[in-house]
């Protein structure tokens, strides 16, 4: 059977929160995988930003962007704030090392072969058409002919090989862990040990085919839509010291810029500001907004100020703000149900934790919905499953109410068989700076104490994370959870190594290795359904809260429509299609 998918996009229609390869990144303000699409500085999931930028200048730019050309002014200019503390990107992608914020950017700037919409349903984007064969091993993509470099060069399927091969070279620290251990020759490539590349194969100019080492259904759902395409007559000569530092070349220089994408870029100072002008050669159409500046305004304070002064037009809000962003009259507030929830990733090989009955009672122990009735201004929500994808979540699971007396009943089980001593101190350790998270780790420290679980709580900087997960020194680690497509799940689960995934259970890992290579959706969905349901029992990990996002919008912006906001909070693999249709009223 194959499955041949159509554009639906004639004229454009989240990213990272990246940047380019996911180059940049920044969470919500979070921290950013190294091999999974969220993102954090540990393996796990991509990690969004914090209720607030990181510390950034309040002072005003030392360089501003460029006056725009008169026809642009005329058409408007649309101003973001960005959070990157370096306020600029990169279009090197999938990589998870900087912030991504600036992925918002690149998203504007360059185009991939096909793009998720909020729904995570896939349009074409360079690609018209795409092909999967009966056992997912071979991708096949049809490019569209009419697309072009901002240099006027036309978009090939070669642009597309040299990309690959970019990406793949280990010089560039890119490291893009789906292309590498799934592209036939992709390991070979990225260790040096060959120049060929077997898993992509040009067959002209404008069909391109990957072929992968084992069968992965959805692998072009999470590495394709992941892949922003660099121009090969430009790449082919970059050195990979121009762009493994965010200050390096790369990240400044136009002509190291150029994509074929709805904007072009124009210049960027260093933690002040991104300048863009409209593409009027986009295939997709003429964009209506002729000028897009992100800029960095500071704090999130200072943010505010600039969105109650007009000066910033979209503004994705901290959740300690919403209520002071619908007072403004100026604005309109937008509210996302967003697929990213937070976890505590458990310890559960720890003899404290061995025993499921204490794993329940940490669940039962905590008051998620009072957390996010006090701390998050109602805007979260407990949630139950690893699955943050609503169309694939089971019913009916144990939702884990707020219940501390079942919490004391399952702990004086545990301590009545010898496998809970309440003389135990369980370390919480989390990595989000922000006032709020400090708020929010006093009150489950509270929670846990009314049931006579004792807790010391850890604040750890991001760079240390992956060493305590690789140390497993934890007992609780709280972090962001993110995935664009159920098997993204998969390697997690299954591949990392000991206190980097929250599951070692044979039955499990059979079921996540049996869905990368069943086709069928329905019969796929009856594995994931069997999974949830069994992590739901044993609670190796623990699923959390999920969060709505906040989108503040001034009132003179138009065309920003639903994909767009979900755009804002869920942009690794969710393109720009859609920002042709912006407009802005002067």
């Amino acid at each position: 059977m194959k499955v041949r998918k159509q554009s639906r996009r004639i004229v454009p229609n989240f990213v990272i929160a990246l940047l380019v390869t996911l180059l940049l990144a920044a969470c919500v303000a979070p921290a950013a995988p190294t091999t999974a699409p969220a993102a954090e500085p540990t393996t796990a999931p991509a990690a969004e930003p914090t209720t607030a930028p990181a510390a950034e200048p309040t002072a005003a730019p030392a360089a501003e962007p460029t006056t725009a050309p008169a026809a642009e002014e005329d058409s408007g200019t649309l101003t973001f704030a960005t959070a990157s503390p370096w306020g600029t990107y990169s279009p090197f992608r999938p990589t998870y090392q900087y912030g991504y914020s600036s992925n918002y950017i690149a998203m504007l700037t360059h185009s991939r072969l096909i793009d998720l919409d909020h729904n995570n349903q896939p349009h074409g984007d360079l690609a018209t058409s795409w092909e999967v064969s009966d056992d997912a091993t071979t991708y096949t993509f049809q490019l569209r002919e009419d697309a072009k470099w901002h240099d006027g060069q036309p978009v090939t399927a070669k642009d597309v090989d040299a990309t690959v091969r970019f990406i793949l070279t280990k010089a560039t620290n890119i490291n893009p862990e789906r292309w590498i251990s799934s592209l036939k020759g992709g390991q070979a490539f990225y260790d040096g040990e060959s120049t060929e590349l077997p898993g992509v194969q040009v067959v002209d100019d404008y069909t391109i085919v990957f072929q992968l080492e084992t069968p992965t259904v959805g692998w072009h759902l999470s590495s394709i839509t992941d892949l922003q395409i660099l121009p090969g007559h430009i790449f082919n000569s970059v050195a990979p010291a121009d762009i493994v530092e965010h200050h390096a070349p790369a990240w400044y220089t136009p002509e190291l810029n150029i994509g074929s994408g709805p904007f072009k870029f124009v210049k960027a100072e260093r933690d002040q500001f991104v300048e863009l002008v409209r593409n009027d050669d986009y295939y997709g159409g003429k964009p209506q907004v002729g000028r897009i500046v992100y800029k960095n305004f500071g704090t999130a304070d200072t943010q505010f100020i600039a969105l109650q002064k007009g000066e910033l037009d979209i503004w994705s809000v901290p959740q300690d703000f919403y209520e002071q962003v619908q007072q403004l009259d100026n604005v309109n507030v937008n509210l996302v149900d967003r697929n990213y929830i937070r976890v505590f990733l458990l310890h559960y090989e720890s003899p404290n934790l061995a025993d499921k009955r204490v794993r329940q009672a940490l669940a039962y122990a905590i008051d998620r919905e009072g957390i996010c009735a006090s701390l998050y201004a109602g805007l979260c929500k407990p949630y139950n499953s690893y699955m943050e994808m609503k169309t694939w979540l089971v019913p009916n699971l144990n939702q884990y109410e707020y219940n501390p007396e079942k919490a004391k009943e399952l702990l004086a089980a545990a301590q009545a068989d010898g496998t809970w001593d309440p003389n135990t101190e369980l370390k919480v350790v989390w990595y989000y700076p922000d006032a709020l998270h400090q708020d929010i780790m006093a009150a489950i420290q509270q929670n846990l104490a009314a049931v006579g679980i004792k807790t010391q709580l850890q604040f750890t900087e991001g760079t240390a994370v992956a060493a305590a997960q690789e140390a497993c020194d934890f007992d609780l680690l709280y972090q962001g959870w993110g995935f664009a497509f159920p098997e993204d799940y998969d390697s997690f689960f299954t591949d990392a190594t000991r206190c980097r995934t929250p599951w070692d259970d044979p039955e499990a890992t059979e079921l996540l290795n049996q869905t990368a290579v069943t086709v069928d959706e329905a019969a796929r969905r009856a594995i994931h359904e069997q999974i949830q349901v069994k992590l739901n029992e044993e609670l190796p990990m623990m699923p959390f809260l999920q969060f709505t996002g906040i989108t503040a919008i001034n009132k003179r912006v138009t065309g920003f429509d639903e994909d767009a906001l979900w755009w804002m909070f869920y942009q690794w693999n969710n393109g720009h299609n859609n920002a042709v249709n912006w407009s802005v009223t002067p």
